[in-house]
This record gives C-alpha cells, structure tokens and sequence, in this order.
C-alpha cells in the first residue's frame, strides 16, 4: 500500500483553514480588467464570531478507506509532560488514537477542542469502525487519519493522546 508522507497530508489538513483572495484577471489584448471573476467556491457565512477558526470536516469530501490502517510507530498511548512552547501562528491541533485512554481524553475535552479550533489527528487507527468511534467521542471537531511520527519526532513526543497550541503541549 502506497503511503502519503504525513507532511503532505497534515498540509491538506492545514489547506481548510486558509482563505483565499478574489484576484481580477487581466486581459492581454485590451488592457481593461474584469470586475469579476467568477470562482467556485462555498458562500462565505458572515455570521461567525471574530477570531474563532472556522473548520472544514475534510472527511465529507473523500474516502479515507484508502489510508487505513494507520499504524504511527513512534507513539502509543501514556502519560506526558506538559511544557510551554513557542511556535506563533500555530492553529491547535492534537494527536489521538483508538484506546480508552484517548477516547474518554476526546469525550471530557470535546467542547474546549471545538472552542479553541483545534483540528484533530488519529495517529493509531485500525479500521472504519474504530475512526467512527474516535469520531463519535468528540462529535463537533474534525479528526482524520494520519501517520504521527513525523510530529512526534519534531515535537520529541512518545505519547499522546496530546494537545498541541502555539504556547503548549499538554495533556
């Protein structure tokens, strides 16, 4: 089975939260600019409140079938130790998989993880049932599948289930 780098899927990830610009086209013959460009894209919901982030559940729009199992070798589940971190800009994101740990972690956080924004990876899932239940624990947040080494290296994490902001990682 082919595997996708986690890089490339957690920038996919990433690609829900950036808003795109409405640019006008110019024409090369005449020099005048069309007033507009038409660009398919869903009607923008002005009714959000100021700086709440805005997700997409990107699981609606494909199959994920495909990258099951997910196996992430470099982490399990366990304890951590919270520390302060200073990467600015960063959207909150975390790691989980399909234990009891994890799974009573999502249930007893759900309504803070959607508060904050934060984007959900499964790191650890072994089929489409047990993606459903990590999905049912934490109903109003997105969380999708992806091999969490890379993260894990990166950050020097061994365990999740873990939250990831711009100022922390705890559990």
């Amino acid at each position: 089975m082919k595997r996708i780098p986690t890089a490339y899927y957690f920038s996919l990830l990433l690609a829900a939260f950036a808003q795109s610009k409405q640019s006008v086209a110019e024409d090369q013959f005449g020099g005048f600019t069309r007033p507009h460009l038409q660009v398919a894209r869903p009607p923008i919901n002005n009714n959000l409140q100021p700086g709440r982030a805005m997700h997409t559940d990107l699981s609606t729009f494909a199959d994920e079938t495909w990258i099951l199992p997910v196996r992430s070798s470099l982490l399990s589940p366990g304890q951590i130790t919270s520390r302060a971190l200073n990467m600015p800009g960063l959207r909150p994101f975390f790691l989980v998989g399909e234990d009891t740990q994890s799974l009573a972690w999502l249930r007893q956080r759900a309504t803070e993880l959607q508060e904050i924004g934060a984007a959900g990876l499964a790191v650890e899932v072994a089929d489409t049932g047990a993606l459903a239940r990590i999905r049912a624990a934490a109903p109003s947040v997105t969380i999708l599948p992806v091999n969490g080494n890379d993260i894990a290296t990166r950050l020097q994490i061994e365990h999740y289930p873990v939250l990831i902001t711009a100022t922390s990682l705890e559990q």
